[in-house]
């Protein structure tokens, strides 16, 4: 072999080592001639074919054409490892799924300007290679490829419009054949999937749900239901099992918008990708899926948020990503239940009401006492509510004084009987209690003593209904109590029922006009000696001497008739007592049965030279209502609520032009009491604690009541106060009783007007600042209608290619791009981004491929560029579809 032979084989090696390393724009196998003068193809020695993606240098061409036998040679290409390559999928020693042409080809030109390729000499059988045939199936089988005449070979025009468009446009090669179709990979599978397809049918079915319940999401942030019973503690759906299931909905919910929405999203970019009019997608746009599945991307690479968070779809898919990452949040704020306050609810309420108020008989037998009837037929029952007139009388004392020694250390308070502490109470150990100070007009002691010349003290006090209480448990009225919310729960209720009152009036007399009602100041009177120097004492048959004057029914006449009613005037018969009391000592009377309805008590202050008589009567009232207030964490209070005009639960708005009902049966209950707390322990001079204590709250002269003590009135009133709660329950609710019997057999429901306010479990926001989500529920709503519409009236679905598998397969199979030159490495960046794409199509051979639109966003494509014709192949259906929607007009989207 000559010199020049080896020179010129060696430049001609360095030549095509440059091709084949750089360009990639053939698969050609080169066979090293013998000579460069006369080759002998039959000769030459087979080489293993190089299998290369095309490079997308500009002008790679020309200048391979333009060779010489003696080319020049940049020396920067004769290093093998510093070889530049192109972007594609490059090995020399595998053949890859492509179809390879395997030709030796001799390379000489007498002058650049005139380049030629000259055929192969004889057959040769080739690598495997794949051959897609009609069933659309790729076998690995090979073959041999006879040598053939390059101009007339079947380049496709995915080959076509890659070396006239990626190889700089040079025009000058659109009838170059020299290069190989092996690039050409056509599609197995349908791009377009039809309406009635499993995916299409499963994604709408995504969409309907997610905006069936989005909406119904929303409709209950906006109506806030209330679950009542539904909803509660120890029931069929406790609170801890619905916290689930609303949260197991909104995440359902959740992950369904999402996953219309990232369809909704890349239907519209493949859509516009296909579409020859318009602008195609760009990689900034194919990223936008990732916002709403990862929105820490946005935060990664803001950048891509500046390309197209800016565009109308892509401030879409911006909203479309927080209130995803929202929604669950919004949910748990406005839709999961919570206990939570309602609105006052007007409802006709039942109790159980089985005797007339103050019945003392009833009173006494369903008094709580282990002590039978049996035991002791005689004393049982007045025993038992003895002791608990007494322990309530005692208690509320303590608690009222207890009040009036804050208030005097604190300075003391107002004069005026309304602002001054209300009487407190307590009803079963677990209730508390408080009264309210009615009549306020008939309380002023200076107005009274100007008319009367004497100090008057007159107080009323109004209870609430203690029959309350029961109806509020009973089940007819399904009212949710604490325990069946977790022992967390509250309620409650105002009552438009009757209250019962108590009306105590203290008058201040001497002892001269004590006379007529003292036993033992009478002339005649029998009396008994007393420790106490002039003190006298009434023998112990004083009563029996009691009897008024023929003719009469009334006893003797006082000055203070008209102050306390008494004599034929009112109807009302005189207390009789039987001697006065010493200082701090009361005596009571209890007897004034026959046209009575009162009991009396007459004490002595040590502070004064009077002494001091007290009217204590009932009666019930049709200016209150009752409220309870009930708390799992507090526990129960009930009050009465009295003649207050904006009060629409008052008695007498439900039951116009009431009267006031006074009480006869009630006497014999405070009688009952005012022996259970020795009051009447005056009369053997035995100076009991309680007296001693009330002759001290004795108002001595006018000038008002006292600031910072309460006066004997009131006092007395709180005692006393416990009768009426008795005198309650189980009582009519009503100012009348209806029955001829005083009580009942068994109880019957009544009803009564209420209003109720409760906590139960239901759905809004517990905060006002929580409203904010409602925003997020209204926008998925919208979000998922608008998608469902979108898919709807799309007749199927296409190929998603942002979809990342999709998108590698297309892209792998796609030729390179100067476009995106040097972002192989760390991807994309700046105006890489805004790059507009095409999914192309192969017209012959059905290879679809990423194409270039353009440099820019404002850029679009030729018409012309897209054309598809129908073609009766294998693959005209898929041509078909194709064409119709590369055909498609520009979307707002």
């Amino acid at each position: 072999m000559s010199a020049n032979a080896g020179e010129g084989e060696g430049d001609q090696r360095r030549l095509l080592q440059k091709e084949d390393s750089i360009s990639g724009l053939s698969a050609a196998a080169i066979a090293s001639p013998k000579s460069t003068k006369s080759p002998n193809p039959a000769s030459s020695p087979i080489l293993r074919q190089g299998y290369h993606r095309m490079d997308s240098s500009p002008g790679l061409d020309d200048a391979i054409l333009r060779h010489s036998p003696k080319p020049s040679i940049n020396p920067f290409f004769e290093n093998d490892e510093q070889q530049l390559r192109g972007l594609g999928i490059s090995d020399r020693r595998t053949s890859i799924p492509r179809v390879p042409v395997g030709s030796r080809t001799s390379m000489h030109s007498p002058t650049p300007s005139n380049p030629f390729v000259s055929p192969l000499d004889s057959p040769r059988i080739t690598e495997p290679s794949y051959v897609y045939n009609g069933d659309g199936l790729a076998r690995d089988t090979p073959r041999i490829e006879e040598e053939q005449d390059v101009t007339k070979g079947r380049n496709s025009q995915f080959t076509e419009e890659f070396n006239t468009e990626e190889d700089g446009g040079n025009k000058g090669m659109e009838n170059n054949h020299s290069h190989n179709n092996h690039l050409d990979c056509p599609s197995i599978e349908q791009f377009y999937s039809k309406r009635a397809s499993w995916l299409s049918i499963s994604i709408l079915g995504l969409s309907l749900y997610s905006t069936i319940f989005s909406g119904i999401w929303l409709v209950l942030a906006i109506a806030q239901p209330r679950y009542g019973r539904n909803i509660r503690s120890g029931g069929s759906f406790p609170p801890s099992t619905a916290s689930t299931v609303f949260a197991l909905f909104a995440k359902t919910i959740e992950l369904s918008f999402v996953t219309v929405f990232v369809t909704f999203l890349g239907q519209v970019l493949s859509r516009r990708s296909l579409a020859k009019s318009s602008r195609g997608m760009t990689i900034a746009e194919m990223t936008m899926r990732t916002w709403v599945i990862q929105p820490g991307f946005m935060i990664t690479h803001g950048q891509h948020l500046y390309h197209v968070g800016i565009s109308f779809l892509g401030a879409i898919t911006l909203v479309a990503a927080f209130i995803a990452m929202f929604y669950t949040t919004a949910s748990d704020a406005l839709v999961s239940p919570h206990l939570k306050f309602g609105g006052w609810e007007h409802k006709m309420m039942y109790g159980s009401v089985q005797s007339s108020y103050a019945n003392p008989n009833f009173i006494k037998a369903n008094c709580q006492t282990p002590i039978t009837a049996v035991m002791d037929p005689v004393e049982g029952g007045n025993e038992c509510i003895a002791l608990d007139y007494a322990g309530q009388a005692y208690h509320n004392s303590i608690a009222y004084m207890s009040t009036w020694a804050g208030i005097r250390a604190a300075g003391g308070t107002s004069t005026k009987l309304a602002k001054r502490p209300q009487a407190p109470g307590m009803l079963y150990d677990n209730t508390t209690v408080t009264g309210r100070w009615i009549l306020i007009n008939t309380s002023d002691i200076n107005a009274a003593h100007e008319k009367y010349n004497r100090v008057i003290n007159n107080v009323s006090l109004a209870m609430p209904h203690a029959g309350i209480l029961a109806a509020a448990l009973d089940p007819k009225n399904s009212i949710i109590q604490p325990e069946d919310l977790a022992g967390v729960g509250q309620y409650s209720m105002r009552a438009s029922v009757i209250s019962p009152a108590v009306n105590v009036m203290c008058v201040n007399m001497n002892k001269t006009e004590l006379k007529p009602i003292v036993y033992a100041e009478w002339e005649h009177a029998k009396t008994n000696s007393s420790s106490i120097p002039g003190q006298k004492v009434a023998w112990s048959g004083w009563e029996s001497e009691l009897q008024v004057l023929p003719g009469q029914n009334y006893t003797n006449t006082t000055v203070v008739d008209d102050i306390f009613e008494w004599g034929e005037k009112y109807g009302r018969q005189t207390p009789i007592f039987p001697m006065l009391p010493i200082d701090y000592n009361t005596i009571t009377n209890i007897s004034a049965a026959n046209y009575s309805d009162s009991v009396y008590l007459l004490a002595k202050s040590p502070n004064i030279t009077d002494y001091t008589l007290c009217q204590l009567r009932s009666f019930v009232s049709p200016s209150c209502s009752t409220y309870y207030n009930v708390s799992g964490t507090t526990g129960g209070h009930i009050e009465a609520r009295c003649e207050d005009e904006d009060d629409d639960m008052a008695y007498s708005k439900s039951v116009p032009d009431a009267p006031t009902v006074r009480s006869s049966d009630w006497r014999n209950v405070a009688a009952q009491w005012m022996l259970a707390t020795s009051m009447d322990s005056g009369t053997t001079n035995a100076n009991a604690s309680i007296a001693r204590l009330l002759s001290q709250l004795i108002v001595p002269a006018s000038g008002g009541l006292n600031n910072s003590l309460p006066s004997l009135a009131e006092h007395l009133s709180v005692m006393i106060g416990s009768t009426l709660l008795s005198s309650t329950t189980l009582s009519s609710y009503y100012h009348y009783w209806d029955h001829t019997d005083a009580e009942l057999t068994e109880p019957e429901y009544r009803p009564f007007n209420a209003s109720i306010v409760s906590q139960q479990y239901t759905s809004g926001f517990t905060s006002k600042w929580e409203g904010i989500f409602y925003i997020v529920l209204l926008l998925v709503f919208a979000t998922n209608a608008f998608c469902l519409v979108y898919l709807f009236m799309r007749s199927g679905l296409v190929t998603d290619y942002t979809e990342p598998q999709n998108l590698f397969a297309l892209a792998v199979n796609s030729p390179q791009s100067h476009a995106v030159a040097g972002s192989c490495g760390a991807g994309p960046k700046g105006e890489q981004l805004n790059v507009n794409w095409h999914v192309d199509r192969a017209d012959k051979s059905g290879h679809f491929f990423f194409k270039n639109a353009g440099r820019g966003n404002g850029s679009v494509n030729v018409p012309q560029d897209f054309e598809l014709r129908k073609r009766p192949s294998g693959i005209s259906r898929s041509l078909t579809s194709y064409s119709r929607l590369s055909k498609k007009r520009t979307s707002f989207l």
